[in-house]
């Protein structure tokens, strides 16, 4: 039930060529170092010299870290209000050329991208991506180099770049399509330096799913406005995640204890969700090349530096690679301003004032919790829903053993959702990964709460339904405590109450386009969505 990804014959050269690289001794060896644990599924990082923020994947906030990897809120986007991947840039010194004010940052959030004022950190609408339907993965970073005009460069996951201007312009159309028809993920981009290599000076493009690629857009009359030329598949990276310059030479985010000097960031979103550090050291003499790194953990996943050699380009073993989901990350921006101190006033003399009684002390209200936005949940089929019947609620046959009203469920659905609302009720809808990309919770208890559903369809790498009820099931004796995931295992249980039942009829098609409308987030790497909200978890 694991999922099986096709290595294609390009990838295992490049695995042969890693292989025989480890053999010669030509591998780097990377100190990575976990240093943020508060923020919640870490996604999007972007660093400077004096400034370190990373987006939440399921709220709207942009924190900022200290030194000591202390996180405090720096800006909360109006944004979409559900789970999505947000990644951000900071305008570097050079982007004034094209219109920017340097510091300000910019952030992705489906076809919008919003600046935050460097000084005020007010949030306003900067550019609308006209065409781009993805509501989540869309990367951002600038030129720093010039061939694009130290423009502000965009994708959208589908394979669409834009390239945005200093006044907010540039999003009515694509510069590039990687890929007219769609169908591929790509994030991650990074201008690399003009001479470096056969595709310097161009846009460097991750596609992690299918393509197993990063590809390039070239500006043929640089610095004007195209036109354009695509290469697909200049490199091959498994799950390419994102590509980042090394600075030249590197700098560093906090040159003092317990931090620095650490030049770059990763943030790790599913597994222990951490944003992690890598100290300037690890890049000693490594300025003006490539970093790729790889989202899921899969057979050939690394995180790879990329040289030129003899005019063509080579890729080694950059690692440990961090377990886990690896999501965005960032150099720090060595081209990014530090901050101009705020003048301190000059003190006067002012009147020691009568004293005044103290006021009455009045206890301040406790918060109530917000409820997290995401949770996920087991299901079973609407018809199978009958209080003393016994179910399946996972498993690799669960498209056969349960039967829904609205039609047969898509086979790989195995009975874990992704994401609802937390807490869920009757008549929301879900979205889910297909297989055990879910993620289904390590172990469950004896009692759990199941969703019912009447319609579930797959869109793409989406997977949605509708929640027709709510039921309690009592767990076999075989599976509570125990994992689910592993392949062949199954779990199995009796209903025994009715939670809820929505009013409506049961077949819920408009409800299920609904869901993959207002909450088409994630696909395979992010679906562990969110294992850790889950209360199985705790």
């Amino acid at each position: 039930m694991k999922k099986r990804t096709k290595i294609t014959l390009r990838t295992k050269i490049y695995l042969t060529i890693v292989g025989l690289l480890a053999l010669t001794g030509v591998l780097y060896a990377a100190n990575p170092t976990p240093f943020v644990f508060t923020i919640p599924f870490p996604t999007g990082v972007a660093a400077a010299p004096d400034l370190l923020l990373v987006s939440e994947y399921c709220s709207e906030n942009i924190d900022q870290v200290d030194c000591n990897g202390n996180a405090t809120l720096f800006a909360t986007l109006p944004g979409f209000g559900s789970c999505r991947e947000k990644y951000m840039t900071i305008a570097p010194s050079q982007s004034a050329a094209a219109g920017f004010t340097p510091r300000d940052v910019f952030v992705t959030e489906g076809a919008m991208v919003f600046k935050i004022d460097a000084n005020t950190h007010a949030v306003t609408l900067f550019a609308t991506l006209t065409g781009c339907t993805s509501t989540d993965h869309n990367g951002i970073t600038f030129d720093h180099f010039g061939t694009f005009g130290f423009d502000m460069i965009v994708t959208c996951q589908e394979g669409d770049v834009f390239r945005i201007h200093g006044d907010g312009t540039g999003g009515a159309a694509p510069i590039a399509s990687l890929f007219p028809g769609g169908g591929h993920e790509v994030e991650g981009p990074a201008v690399v330096p003009p001479g470096f290599g056969p595709h310097g000076g161009e846009i460097w493009v991750a596609d992690e799913d299918p393509g197993n690629a990063v590809h390039a857009v070239r500006n043929d009359n640089p610095p004007g406005p195209g036109p354009y030329t695509v290469f697909p598949n200049i490199l091959s990276h498994v799950s390419a995640e994102g590509v980042s310059v090394i600075p030249s030479p590197p700098c560093a985010f906090c040159d003092s204890p317990p931090a620095g000097p650490s030049a770059f960031f990763l943030a790790e979103q599913q597994n222990l969700q951490r944003v992690w550090r890598y100290p300037l050291s690890d890049f000693t003499g490594l300025g003006g090349n490539v970093i790729v790194t790889s989202e899921s953990g899969i057979q050939g996943a690394d995180t790879s530096l990329v040289t030129v050699s003899g005019g063509n380009y080579v890729q080694s073993s950059f690692g440990p690679r961090v377990a886990g989901v690896n999501e965005g990350s960032s150099f720090a921006d060595c081209d990014v301003p530090t901050a101009t101190p705020t003048p301190t006033p000059t003190a006067t003399f002012t009147p020691t004032p009568t004293p005044t009684p103290s006021a009455t002390f009045t206890p301040t209200p406790t918060p109530t919790p917000t409820p997290t936005t995401c949770t996920g949940l087991f299901v079973i089929g609407d018809l199978d829903a009958v209080v003393g019947n016994h179910v399946t609620f996972w498993g690799a046959q669960w498209w056969k053993l349960n039967h829904l009203s609205g039609g047969t469920a898509p086979a790989s659905f195995k009975g874990f959702v992704t994401c609802t609302n937390n807490p869920p009720t009757c008549g929301d809808t879900w979205i889910s990964d297909p297989g055990n990309s879910s993620f289904p919770p390590d172990t469950i208890p004896a009692d759990i709460t199941v969703i019912v559903s009447s319609s579930i369809t797959k869109s793409g790498s989406t997977e949605s339904g509708n929640i027709v009820m709510m039921v309690t099931v009592h767990v076999d004796p075989c599976c509570y405590g125990k994992p689910v995931e592993a392949p062949g295992h199954e779990g199995t249980g009796t209903v025994t109450a009715v939670i809820c039942q929505s009013a409506g009829p049961r077949l819920g098609a408009s409800q299920s386009a609904r869901a993959t409308s207002a909450h088409h987030a994630s696909h395979k790497g992010k679906s562990t969505l969110k294992r850790l909200l889950h209360p199985f978890r705790k």
